[in-house]
């Protein structure tokens, strides 16, 4: 079987969430109302789609460390290149109005640090919330003022692999669904034709530091899983038992903290010795 998959990237307000449902044709990755994101950890799914695999990998904004911590968010990052460790077909870079200096040095953390600068060529920008979508002289307009807006969105458009307009309306605000519909049509017919995987040898050093806290972040997981099942029963029946578990829960939780902290380590240094200290973000 065919199979594409996408990593989405982009900052509060800029309506990842709102894509992933759009392109899923699900409501599984909850859509922020107030422009407040909603996505606290990064989230991957899978779609048969006209016989095609579409893995999403929804992730926290990289720069949006205002509602979780720095900590959180390394974590996360380590999360999204773990889930993409295969190689990926495409990055989807959101922007809603133009890209902030935030989200310009979070391209750079792309090229630069967790991929290379070939990363650009599969990065294709989808410019969200855009009424106008279906006018090309107006796509193009928005264009120019993108290249206008900072010097070094020039060298970021020119090196992407495509600007694709949309109006990705939340379901609140489309009742008839038909911008979401045209949204979706638009952006899977674009993943589809992009048939190259990219799998730079960056990602896999970085998931070779990653992969042991990965892979014991998934046992204690389902650890925890079955020891709150059994607690639960226990609770109505055997109350010692019940505070057994509950020490043993508690240890387990401890255990999945500092592995998780462990990871993010791993992502910062990563981050610090390859960026050589420009990169402000953490």
């Amino acid at each position: 079987m065919e199979e594409r998959k996408v990593l989405l990237i982009g900052g509060t307000g800029s309506g990842k969430s709102t894509i992933c449902n759009v392109m899923s044709g699900t409501n599984d990755f909850m859509e922020g109302e107030y422009g407040v994101s909603e996505t606290k950890e990064h989230l991957k799914k899978e779609y048969i789609i006209d016989g095609v695999k579409y893995i999403i990998v929804d992730t926290i904004g990289i720069y949006d460390t205002s509602q979780i911590s720095t900590k959180e968010v390394l974590y996360n990052i380590a999360k999204g290149c773990y889930a993409v460790r295969g190689g990926i077909s495409q990055v989807f870079f959101l922007c809603s109005v133009k890209f902030t200096n935030a989200e310009i040095q979070c391209f750079d953390l792309l090229t630069k640090v967790l991929f290379n600068p070939e990363i650009a060529k599969y990065t294709t920008i989808v410019r969200t919330r855009f009424p106008r979508y279906q006018n090309q002289e107006c796509t193009e307009k928005d264009k120019d003022l993108l290249l206008k807006s900072n010097p070094k969105m020039k060298s970021i458009i020119k090196g992407c692999n495509k600007i694709i307009h949309v109006n990705n309306m939340s379901i609140y605000e489309d009742k008839t669904q038909e911008a979401r519909n045209d949204c979706r049509k638009i952006l899977l017919t674009h993943l589809y034709n992009c048939r190259d995987v990219y799998k730079p040898v960056e990602l896999d050093e970085l998931n070779d530091k990653i992969k042991n806290y990965m892979t014991e972040e998934e046992i204690i997981e389902v650890q925890l899983k079955e020891l709150s099942q059994s607690l639960e029963e226990a609770s109505k029946t055997n109350q010692k038992l019940a505070e057994t578990f509950e020490i043993q829960k508690k240890e387990l939780d401890k255990k999945l903290k500092e592995t998780q902290e462990e990871a993010a380590a791993q992502v910062k240094e990563t981050i610090k010795k390859k960026s050589g200290g420009w990169c402000s973000l953490f």
